[in-house]
């Protein structure tokens, strides 16, 4: 199985522009049962976005597929799949 990393910059900037708002929570979940949880928030400066992981695997990262769940603090949500490095299919409504 293929590990993933991914930039969820601009899965957050598009979901800013749809009306998100900060803080948003996540949880991403990689096909071998790995998850990844925490929150994005504005950095201090107002610059940038600073990301605290709450929950992370001991040894091993995400495998592709992997889900992610988006929530902003009204309860809206969305859901982004990594398919595999590079492939990316978004369900933002």
């Amino acid at each position: 199985m293929e590990s993933v990393i991914h930039d969820s910059t601009a899965s957050i900037e598009q979901l800013l522009a749809r009306g998100f708002e900060m803080p948003i929570h996540f949880v991403a979940m990689g096909a071998n049962g790995a998850i990844f949880a925490g929150r994005i928030d504005f950095s201090g400066n107002g610059h940038g976005l600073d990301c605290k992981m709450t929950v992370q695997p001991e040894d091993e990262g995400l495998t592709a597929p992997v889900n992610i769940m988006y929530v902003d603090r009204k309860g809206e949500a969305a859901l982004v799949g990594v398919r595999s490095r590079g492939r990316i299919n978004r369900s933002i409504d």
